[in-house]
């Protein structure tokens, strides 16, 4: 009878462990569920930020003014499709940089500045940059 009893104090104790791993598990889960909040919020701050920084009379707007100009302006076939390109060269630099790498363990990491991105984009001439025929008469006139 004694080792029936202690069969059973075996199950009671297995049983109490899962439920302190359930709880354990769950508990984690929390973390990462709270940890992905705060890097989204984080996110959509730091791009709204940006927007503003860039566009500051979009600060001006109500929601909905916002809304239709995001509609209007970005989310409009010609947004989705450089946001296409973009992800694109993004997906092919990231599969050269990962074959780059396992040729060269020591290669540079670094993420690309929004500059090089644009550079990446085929538009090298910076923005402050002076117009390229450097002070020459414009192309197509004349004398």
């Amino acid at each position: 009878m004694s080792k029936r009893k202690t069969t059973e104090q075996q199950i009671a104790e297995t049983q109490a462990k899962i439920k302190q791993e359930q709880n354990a598990l769950k508990k984690l889960q929390g973390k990462q569920k709270e940890q992905e909040r705060k890097e989204r919020n984080h996110r959509l701050c730091k791009r709204h930020g940006l927007i503003e920084s860039l566009l500051p009379d979009t600060a001006t707007l109500t929601d909905e003014q916002f809304k239709i100009f995001l509609e209007q302006h970005i989310a409009n076939s010609h947004g989705r499709n450089k946001l296409a390109s973009i992800l694109e060269q993004g997906k092919n630099h990231q599969q050269a940089k990962t074959t780059e790498q396992s040729q060269n363990s020591g290669s540079n990491n670094a993420p690309q500045t929004a500059e090089q991105v644009q550079n990446n984009n085929g538009n090298n001439t910076p923005k402050s940059a002076p117009n390229a025929n450097n002070g020459s008469k414009p192309q197509g006139a004349t004398a």
